[in-house]
């Protein structure tokens, strides 16, 4: 590979080296000199020079130049307000223009204390203002959505949330109406923005023009602090800070990782937080009374009731694993069960091997590098990983070719060719794949945030072989509210004689659970998640939990049966890494994790496995997919309902085509008796004969479906 080109720029008298065509801010930078910036924001694509803050000299050019649009040419000579009186001139001319009609309300705005206008303002702005007329108003604040509330008149039309919604998310919702000093952010049509990642432009705003809803006078920068974590929301594993205030959380904000989520969340991740305060919240252990009620039970009363369970089961014991479980959760369990007590069976989350593409593994940045990419699987990637398809998006603005088949000849012709795998029941598949084809990398979607960690550790416990579920099951232990709502697990629940449940929420366990013991959020653990590139990262608490967490109850619990089992997350992980992690120590997991680097192919190759012969279908294949935007966290938000996906079926542009129906129009779906009316929406993405709906809207039909206009 040839070394970069350098150019030799000269920043107010300090000669700097940087690669030719770098930005003359970075440049700047590179010389120990900062100049500022609004509108500039390098994740957003090309600068357009909008907030005219970067104006600066440069030798040869007659007239102020904009900085952020600029790139470094050998032989440079630039001059910032530092050195060059025009530029500041210039600079303070900007400073005043932003200021003539900006409200002086930065003691009650949400921004104060962490606001870029206010920062500079004081570092190069003026020490009063000329302006002695009204400042210009508007309504306030405009709701762009639940979560999102808009205050106008502090815009300084940097344009950089309208240049997300265009160019990062592409859901073309903000636009800039109207010219000149009439110039407004709005939604098309004064719609609400409904996009799956709306609340970046909260962030990205560097005013506090929009704000968030939900921490809209809640704090202030003095009275907060900032956690760094893991987001616990689905498998990619966003890296975030968690605010919180007098022990509760606030808000959440991105920690750019620039090779996992490039500062960018969800709004799932960045709005469901809020879950932890339902109103039925399990705080307490508890006993089921008759059909729907529960008694509260004190501390050594449940582990009584606990004990007394898990002797009469003996062996005939099944574990139910959400996937949500810190590795050292999933770890302690198995060792109580599996090792103390010889109960081996389990239901584990949809992955076959977390090791299986160890060979293959890449960061998630790498996407948007790639020549060609290839989605297998059934399921839409941003319901399962939503950040994924960010990088998908920025891998075709970049030039990418992006398959819904496997088209062999062109991966084998790219040099680099990444398979993704969006479904259950793929990962050995996907695998087989991407050995036979030698592909640039390769990445499997679980559906759950810890599927990998879960799996490895739980394997870890014990060598012996998982046998088939013992009948009948005496004891089911459920971990976790996603394996609680999940409809297989609650069927084998109504067969079990008794259900032991780890879960947050009430809800979802009344006339199920016999004893109901409280789980905690990915907001109060200590501990440690895998994500789906195999990257090891580390949970902090970012406020206590309003009960032990899982790890104490199976520690005492473990005292009952003579299991030695600490109650301390760093104790455990001490122990599992000695086995699988080298032997790498938990106070060196960072605050950004590296990803581990490429281990061989298993010995034996991994070879697709032989699925089951489905019978012929007469009508359209129904594939039912559980949304982003759905589960028991999403469910206890009310800012987050607006999000839930439309009752829609999606079809292909042929079977649409051929039934006559229209993007849009209503159409009837049924099986075997049942149907339902939904909306279509026609599809580029899906294979002729597969027709495509979120689960919660196809409830009763079967996988063989007709479809005709209503």
């Amino acid at each position: 590979m040839n070394a970069p080109e350098l150019v030799t720029v000269t920043v107010d008298g300090v000669e700097v080296h940087v690669e030719k065509g770098a930005g003359l801010v970075e440049t700047a930078l590179a010389a120990g000199i900062e100049i500022p910036v609004f509108c500039y924001e390098p994740r957003l694509g090309a600068p357009v020079g909008a907030c005219r803050m970067c104006l600066c000299e440069v030798e040869g050019m007659p007239k102020m130049q904009t900085a952020c649009t600029m790139t470094a040419t050998d032989g440079m000579i630039v001059r910032s307000a530092l050195t060059s009186p025009k530029a500041a001139e210039a600079q303070d001319s900007t400073l005043e223009f932003i200021l003539v009609n900006h409200p002086l309300d930065c003691p009650v705005c949400d921004k104060g204390g962490e606001c870029p206008l206010q920062d500079l303002t004081f570092r190069y702005g003026p020490g009063s203002s000329r302006m002695f007329f009204a400042k210009r108003t508007f309504e306030k604040p405009i709701p762009v959505s639940p979560t999102i509330a808009l205050d106008r008149e502090r815009c300084i039309l940097c344009y950089r949330c309208t240049r997300f919604s265009e160019t990062v998310a592409e859901d073309m919702q903000l636009v800039a109406l109207n010219r000149g000093s009439q110039s407004v952010i709005a939604t098309f049509e004064d719609e609400p923005y409904v996009a799956p990642f709306s609340g970046n432009v909260i962030e990205l705003c560097p005013v506090g023009a929009l704000t968030s809803t939900q921490y809209r006078f809640e704090a202030r920068p003095w009275e907060i602090q900032n956690v760094p974590t893991v987001c616990g929301m689905c498998p990619v594993g966003c890296n975030v800070a968690a605010t919180t205030r007098e022990g509760k959380v606030k808000r959440i904000l991105s920690r750019n990782h620039p090779e996992i989520d490039d500062g960018w969340l969800c709004d799932k991740g960045r709005f469901a937080f809020s879950h932890v305060y339902a109103s039925d919240r399990v705080t307490e252990a508890r006993r089921r009374r008759g059909a729907q009620a529960y008694d509260a039970l004190s501390w050594d009363e449940a582990i009584d009731e606990a004990e007394e369970l898990v002797r009469n089961a003996g062996t005939h014991i099944v574990t139910a694993l959400s996937g949500s479980e810190t590795v050292e959760q999933a770890y302690t369990l198995a060792r109580l069960l599996r090792v103390g007590l010889g109960a081996h069976s389990a239901v584990m989350p949809e992955v076959e091997n977390a090791r299986l593409l160890d060979g293959h593994r890449r960061p998630l940045s790498s996407i948007r590098d790639a020549q060609v990419v290839v989605i297998l699987g059934d399921e839409p990637v941003a319901e399962r990983a939503p950040i994924v398809d960010l990088w998908l998006r920025a891998a075709r603005r970049d030039g990418a070719e992006i398959l819904y088949e496997l088209d062999e000849e062109k991966v084998r012709g790219a040099e680099r060719a990444i398979l993704i795998w969006s479904g259950p029941d793929g990962e050995t598949e996907l695998a087989a794949h991407a050995e036979r084809l030698d592909v640039w990398g390769a990445f499997y979607l679980p559906r759950t945030p810890n599927a990998r960690g879960v799996c490895e550790a739980w394997s870890a416990a014990s060598d012996e072989e998982e046998p088939e579920a013992p009948v009948p099951v005496r004891l089911l232990v459920i971990s976790g509210d996603e394996a609680l709502v999940n409809p297989d697990v609650r069927d084998l629940a109504r067969e079990a004689e008794h259900v032991l449940a780890f879960a947050m929420f009430e809800r979802q366990a009344r006339g199920l659970v016999d004893l109901l013991l409280p789980a905690t959020s990915y907001l109060e653990r200590e501990g440690t998640y895998v994500n789906l590139e195999g990257r090891l990262q580390r949970l902090r608490p970012a406020v206590m939990p309003p009960a032990p967490d899982e790890l104490e109850w199976i520690a005492k619990l473990g005292e009952r049966f003579e299991v030695d089992i600490p109650p301390y997350a760093a104790s455990v992980f001490e122990e599992l890494s000695a086995q699988i992690y080298d032997g790498l120590p938990f106070a060196a997991i960072g605050e950004q994790a590296p990803l581990p680097s490429r281990s061989p192919p298993p010995a034996e190759p991994a070879s697709p496995t032989k699925k089951p012969r489905q019978a012929k279908v007469s009508g359209l294949r129904l594939v039912t997919y559980r949304p982003l935007f759905s589960g028991p966290a999403v469910e206890r938000v009310p800012e987050l309902q607006f999000q839930r996906p439309a009752p829609e079926l999606e079809l292909s542009q042929d079977d649409a085509r051929s039934r006559g129906i229209e993007n849009g129009a209503e159409i009837e779906a049924s099986s075997n008796g049942t149907s339902v009316r939904l909306r279509a929406r026609v599809s580029r993405k899906l294979a002729r004969g597969t027709v495509r709906a979120a689960e919660e809207h196809v409830r009763g039909l079967l996988h063989d479906v007709e479809v005709k206009r209503a």
